[in-house]
């Protein structure tokens, strides 16, 4: 009997017969790249979108509220109030000229630069890459203040609510990307407390 010719088979309609049969399947390395990847990208764009938040709040209001000290009062429990902080948060250091503005820039460039770091590493969790990406945003926010003008622009006054610091859009990443890195640290601990009880 005479050998049967050999039917063409392209590399799509292979890779689709295997690909139904099941034989195709991603690695395990893949799927680990993949996830690190998007933690990685979802780690950089909270840290993006959060900075161009706290610059163009700062811009607004250093355009509409013009001289500092100015006040607009809203009907909620915060007022806006142009202020320019030459301290770091809450005033506890003395203004000691242009050493505390570049030794403050440099500070919280090298808190962005290394909370940054902490967001992409590998054994980094979601929950810690994103509150490392806020934390890395806020500084580095402030510190853009600082190296252009010299003292960090605040506005969100919230005096009303007995609170005496006027604050910024930076200052509310990093106090949000500490709490998320405490969820983060508890979530796991409150898990598996619950199976403790459960097996009780």
């Amino acid at each position: 009997m005479g050998q049967q010719p050999t039917l063409p088979v392209s590399f799509l309609q292979y890779h689709l017969v295997q690909g139904s049969r099941g034989c195709v399947r991603p690695r395990n390395e893949d799927l680990v790249l993949n996830s690190r990847l998007t933690v990685g990208t979802i780690a950089l764009t909270t840290a993006f979108l959060m900075l161009c938040l706290d610059q163009l709040t700062k811009h607004w209001a250093l355009q509409a509220l013009g001289a500092v000290g100015t006040t607009i009062k809203l009907p909620g429990p915060v007022d806006l109030t142009l202020l320019l902080n030459r301290s770091n948060a809450f005033g506890l250091i003395p203004d000691y000229g242009e050493f505390s503005r570049w030794a403050l820039a440099a500070l919280s460039l090298a808190a962005a630069a290394i909370s940054l770091v902490f967001a992409l590493r590998r054994s980094t969790s979601i929950l810690n890459a994103l509150g490392f990406a806020f934390i890395s945003a806020g500084a580095f926010g402030n510190a853009i203040d600082r190296v252009r003008l010299g003292a960090v622009v605040d506005l969100f006054d919230a005096s009303k609510l007995r609170f005496v610091w006027v604050f910024n859009v930076a200052d509310v990443s990093i106090d949000l990307g500490f709490g998320v890195i405490l969820l983060g640290a508890l979530v796991p601990a409150l898990a598996a407390h619950k199976v403790r009880r459960a097996n009780d």
